[in-house]
């Protein structure tokens, strides 16, 4: 063994590098999973809009990565055809302190309700704003961001990127306050999702104290349509077109609130729009989703410790 060390000094170091290096993506891993756990779909609060647009309406038949059916959905343009389905799912679930949500340094313009002590409502305002003011996404916003505007919680709002890669607020609702997603409520000649949502209206608890805050992005078109043409010649999988994204808090006791990060990507059944005879059901493969979500995991415990939890 000796010899074969000092014979061979590089191949060595090579070796425990790869060692060492496994071993910290091991417990960084068990670390993330630990405190970022990702949990099902089930696990999510009934009033969850995300939950709402999974659950209801035509079964696609084909199985996502993270859940076990998709939905049928219409383009946000077109509702009368089904050209859209759900690729993958994912959820990160932790509980926190109430008080690490309402103490949060809100640095964005907004109304506040006068209702003296926080709402579920403004608290999942205040969990959205903490992503977004994350430093470990401040890479991503780096890259992406064009003169965003200040953060508000009005429909269509962008939250960080541009018109071609970026995200938008959907809207916010509040089982106790009643208040709904509208999709309706999005202004016209604005970048809008590229699938239907649904309204949660009809889901609504309010035997519930739980809110949420719902974003949808979208993947730059030329990069989704470059993929296609690829898997068009035999590639065997594909991206997501873009998708939704909500962030939520369920008050469980005075003290503590269960939030809650959904992850929801969609594509395009039709990626050849001159031929719409065969639906394509491929979606990206196995070890991109699980990088998506290891990723998730690094921003959201960026999230948590940004809350100060």
């Amino acid at each position: 063994m000796t010899s074969f060390i000092t014979s061979r000094p590089r191949l060595t170091g090579a070796l425990c590098l790869l060692t060492v290096s496994g071993t910290l993506i091991y417990f960084g891993k068990r670390r993330l999973n630990q405190r970022c756990p990702r949990v099902s779909i089930t696990d999510l609060p009934r009033s969850s809009a995300c939950r709402r647009l999974i659950e209801g309406g035509e079964v696609s038949g084909q199985i996502p990565w993270g859940v076990d059916k998709s939905p049928l959905l219409s383009s946000w343009s077109d509702p009368s055809d089904k050209t859209h389905w759900v690729t993958s799912f994912a959820a990160l679930q932790t509980d926190v302190p109430v008080s690490s949500l309402e103490n949060y340094e809100k640095s964005h313009d907004r109304e506040k309700a006068d209702l003296g002590k926080t709402d579920t409502y403004e608290l999942a305002q205040n969990l959205l704003a903490a992503f977004l003011k994350n430093p470990a996404i401040a890479p991503e916003r780096w890259w992406l961001d064009k003169d965003v505007p200040p953060l508000s919680f009005t429909p269509a709002t962008p939250l960080f990127g541009n018109p071609n890669i970026g995200a938008f607020l959907l809207g916010s609702w509040s089982s106790t306050r009643g208040i709904s997603i509208q999709p309706d409520a999005l202004p016209p000649n604005l970048p809008t999702p590229i699938s239907e949502f649904p309204s949660n209206r009809d889901v609504l608890d309010p035997q519930t104290d739980t809110a949420g805050s719902v974003f949808y992005w979208m993947f730059p078109r030329g990069l989704v349509n470059s993929v296609d043409k690829a898997a068009s010649y035999g590639l065997s999988w594909r991206i997501m077109d873009g998708g939704f994204q909500e962030f939520i808090v369920e008050k469980v006791s005075e003290d503590t609130a269960r939030v809650t990060w959904v992850m929801v990507e969609c594509a395009d059944l039709y990626p050849d729009q001159n031929d719409k005879s065969v639906r394509d059901y491929k979606k990206m493969p196995w070890i991109l989703y699980e990088l998506h979500v290891l990723y998730a995991q690094i921003l959201w415990y960026g999230t948590l410790r940004h809350l100060g939890v």
